[in-house]
């Protein structure tokens, strides 16, 4: 199903060393001469934030330059900034937080610049993609738990937790009272539910009493040799297991999708979450916004008398698009480089850290931050306890992903250590689809209560979309049943791709007569109502015609009223036409046991029901919905998807 292979970069690292620099060319040298204001040069960049501060310092020390900041959404830095590249249309200074993506493919080679040797072994070493420099890292946040201080003191627990083991009795006693925790009993969750924070977390909580030890230091240098394995090392998940078995953590919502996340700014605010894993600018954010609760933060703690540790991770990577290597873009790549020299500089560090609210540069030069760290997180830093993760991306969020499994009960610790060792030894091409980043989707397309069984939906549309454009069929039909997930606002990942559409059924196309065409939708109708509540998945989503039908009510079923073409047009029962559907509703798996949704009318493979008249099959495809989703998302990498009803299936209540 997945056709995608890419080559797993092992030579990126999320999380790095604290490092430092100086300027490769002071403001003011003859590299930096301002121009003329009326002639001042463009330099362009996306961001998620406002960078006010650094583009003030941009045009105060280069008056010839004029940085343009593009606010971005978060959740689509990352696709955004590949689909501009790729069309032509990138920003001069490219924004990523992976820059093990093919993203890569864009940036130019920053080695010899004498900026970019500023920064610190560590963090050089780091960031080298085939041995170039591709990217810098900008400042970074220190991460830990934060909990609801109110809330703890109302419980007994009138000190920060110093262990693993008092954590847990905290969450014990708030729970006994019945504080900080929802409906669902959840009192702990990772406030962004991104991946590469979740497997952060896992990590992280594995530093006190291992990692951040002689013998994790000796292990993670064998590991980097390819000495040593996952099984041999990261085998402890207690606390995290410990919280699933109480309740207190519920695995299946720490990573699905970014729409079935807890909320966790709004619980931890209206106090119906205790405990969350973020950022020292998420708590400063809490305690910013609540009049109510007061919150603070303790870093990752050992199980027993190990001192605590605390992560820091860059904010996001920046590079320069290799389209300012062309002829004719002198100018502004001069400009661009001086932007990087800039921020290489403590001056463009510390205006970065104003407008990230970050609390760590990566400079080895001595870079002010600031001075209103919490207390157990200041400690940490003073005395030398801030770990830097040190595995590659893709191999991080495999690990955390095989994590959440065991959570979920899926596998056992053991199988899920296996599972990373041999992603880690041999690679996985399956697994590097699922981690892939497909495209960007420019709203929320949402799967729920059945939605794609009952009514037009985008989710839906896309799919059936998706499947006339890869088979060229005059319509396309997609079973609600097939459509199990929401695409949300932002990038896509093959393994996103994967919940949507998780079935292997193939695509097939038919030649059918319009009045089997009417019959198959009229199928599709029958269960939508059902004892269970549930309906069934035969209804149609649709590509290339429309239909209504009026709605069951009491004992009367759903009725097939009319079906058009999309401009209109009559729809002629008399006429053939190209379908494209799936082998399971042409009898692939024959029609017993309510195999084939009750498509008889389009059987040609199945010897358990009479062969279809009037239908003739053209062409197996051998591809899934999920590879039409796929390969639709490649032809159209040049753009945002969208997709929302627009009037293909109409639903007529039983009194009109």
């Amino acid at each position: 199903m997945k056709k995608w292979p890419v080559s797993l970069i092992l030579t990126c690292l999320l999380v790095l060393q604290l490092a430092g620099c100086s300027p490769a060319t002071k403001p003011g040298s003859p590299e930096s001469e301002e121009g003329p204001a009326s002639a001042r040069i463009p330099v362009t960049m996306l961001y998620t934030l406002d960078l006010s501060h650094f583009e003030a310092l941009v045009e105060e020390t280069y008056p010839d330059i004029d940085l343009q900041v593009e606010r971005n959404a978060r959740a689509t830095i990352d696709g955004e900034s590949e689909r501009r590249l790729r069309t032509g249309h990138g920003s001069d200074i490219i924004t990523t937080s992976m820059p093990t993506g093919d993203v890569r493919d864009y940036a130019l080679d920053l080695s010899a610049q004498s900026f970019a040797s500023t920064y610190q072994a560590g963090i050089s070493q780091s960031l080298l993609i085939g041995g170039k420099t591709l990217f810098l890292p900008l400042p970074g946040q220190y991460s830990g738990y934060i909990y609801n201080v109110t809330l703890a003191n109302q419980a007994g627990v009138t000190e920060p937790p110093a262990n693993t083991g008092e954590l847990l009795s905290m969450l014990d006693a708030a729970a006994a009272q019945g504080l900080g925790m929802g409906s669902d009993g959840v009192m702990f969750a990772i406030e962004s539910n991104d991946m590469t924070n979740v497997s952060s977390y896992f990590v992280g909580a594995q530093v006190p009493d291992f990692l951040g030890l002689s013998e994790g230091v000796v292990w993670r240098e064998r590991l980097t040799k390819r000495e040593d394995t996952f099984s041999n090392g990261m085998d402890s998940l207690d606390l995290s297991i410990a919280m699933a078995e109480r309740g207190y953590l519920d695995p299946a919502r720490i990573y699905i999708t970014r729409g079935n996340a807890t909320p966790v700014r709004d619980r931890m605010l209206n106090g119906t979450l205790l405990l969350s894993y973020s950022t020292v600018q998420f708590l400063d954010t809490l305690n910013a916004e609540s009049d109510q609760y007061e919150f603070a933060m303790v870093p990752f703690l050992s199980e027993g008398d190990n001192h605590p540790w605390t992560i820091v991770a860059p904010a996001a990577f920046l590079g320069l698009n290799a389209a300012l290597a062309e002829p004719g873009k002198e100018e502004v790549f001069d400009a661009a480089l001086r932007v990087l020299a800039l921020l290489s500089t403590p001056e463009g560090q510390t205006a970065f850290i104003r407008d990230l609210g970050a609390s760590q540069s990566y400079l080895a030069a001595e870079v002010p931050v600031p001075s209103d760290i919490p207390a157990g997180i200041a400690d940490c830093v003073s005395d030398g306890y801030v770990y830097n993760i040190q595995f590659p991306a893709k191999l991080l969020y495999y690990y955390g992903r095989n994590m959440i499994s065991v959570l979920n009960g899926e596998l056992s610790l053991e199988e899920a250590l296996a599972n990373v060792d041999r992603y880690f030894l041999e690679g996985d091409e399956e697994v590097e689809y699922d981690q892939t980043l497909i495209g960007v989707v420019a709203g929320d397309m949402i799967y729920e209560n059945y939605n794609v069984r009952r009514e037009e939906t985008g989710i839906g549309n896309l799919v059936a979309d998706a499947i006339r454009e890869l088979t060229g069929a005059d319509m396309a039909f997609a079973n609600g049943g097939a459509i199990r997930g929401s695409l949300y606002e932002g990038n896509v990942f093959g393994s996103d791709l994967d919940v949507v559409c998780p079935y292997d059924n193939t695509l097939v196309v038919l030649e059918a007569k319009g009045s089997v065409i009417r019959e198959m939708l009229a199928n599709g109708l029958t269960l939508i109502v059902q004892e269970s509540g549930i309906p069934g998945g035969r209804f149609l989503n649709v590509s290339g015609l429309c239909y209504s039908y009026r709605a069951p009510e009491g004992d009367s079923p759903a009725q097939l009223l009319d079906i058009t073409l999309p401009d209109g047009s009559p729809f002629d029962e008399t006429r053939t036409y190209t379908i494209a559907v799936t082998s399971y509703m042409c009898g692939a798996d024959g029609y017993l046991d309510n195999n084939g949704d009750g498509f008889t009318m389009l059987n040609v493979y199945s010897d358990t029901a009479p062969l279809a008249e009037d239908v003739k099959l053209v062409q197996e495809t051998g591809k899934t919905f999920g590879d039409a989703l796929q390969l639709y998302f490649q032809a159209h990498n040049s753009e945002a998807i969208q997709a929302q009803p627009e009037g293909r299936i109409k639903v007529v209540s039983g009194g009109d």
